[in-house]
């Protein structure tokens, strides 16, 4: 489990789950992976084995370790040939996009005939990244802007459901409330996930939600809340 984000306990370990099954699941020998606007590459160590060859993207001047990013670049505009990457991974970054259709017509030049996208976007969470932070979309919002983008065999997974979403909407302000002390008063511990009023007030909640899902009564009722996720996961084919 990824403790690194303790605000977004959920959501994070729900994609980190989904995309080892599906790696695991599909074949992907002898391909290429680009990792697009790919940050510190959180999922690296998950897709690394399935690939001959991985490649970070992202912008200029941002905030993540130089070695995690291969080429500097928009994500509307990367600078490789086309057809040129057998799969791509696109975490979080669509609603960064003022123009979104540009991102998926530029995943569909990038891959190959017959190439994966996977694309992460969310759905109810807060405004984080402020001037970046354009859009939110639902599951026919996605159908329609992938597939006008050329892109068939599309299937969307809901991340979590409205509990889950409700949950972290809820421990959002008070991570913000540790964070805030932590600055404060300049000590550090105050933000991490071991202090122990942080773990109570912002991750046993979360803990709790993903120690009751998939039990078969819990699973069941939750289902009937699929209506109100925390975001999606997209899979589609060129």
């Amino acid at each position: 489990m990824d403790f690194k984000n303790p605000g977004a306990l959920i959501e994070d370990n729900w994609r980190l789950s989904f995309l080892k099954n599906y790696f695991k699941k599909n074949s992907f020998k002898n391909a290429t992976l680009l990792d697009l606007g790919c940050g510190s590459r959180p999922y690296y160590n998950i897709y690394y084995n399935y690939f001959e060859k991985t490649i970070g993207a992202d912008l200029a001047g941002m905030p993540f370790p130089q070695k995690a990013i291969d080429i500097y670049c928009p994500a509307t505009d990367v600078p490789m040939p086309d057809e040129s990457v057998d799969c791509i991974l696109c975490t979080e970054v669509m609603h960064d996009i003022k123009e979104p259709s540009e991102l998926i017509n530029e995943c569909y030049r990038l891959l190959k005939k017959g190439g994966i996208l996977i694309l992460t976007t969310p759905y109810l969470v807060p405004i984080a990244d402020g001037q970046w932070d354009n859009y939110r979309f639902t599951q026919y919002g996605l159908k329609y802007i992938i597939e006008k983008g050329g892109f068939k065999d599309l299937t969307i997974y809901p991340v979590s459901d409205v509990v889950g979403s409700g949950i972290t909407l809820l421990v959002k302000p008070l991570l913000r409330f540790w964070n805030f002390l932590a600055k404060v008063t300049r000590i550090n511990f105050f933000r991490q996930w071991y202090n122990p009023l942080l773990f109570i007030t912002v991750m046993i909640p979360q803990l709790l939600y993903m120690a009751l899902r998939p039990l078969p009564i819990f699973k069941s009722i939750l289902r009937k809340f699929s209506y109100g996720p925390i975001g999606y996961i997209t899979v589609s084919q060129k």
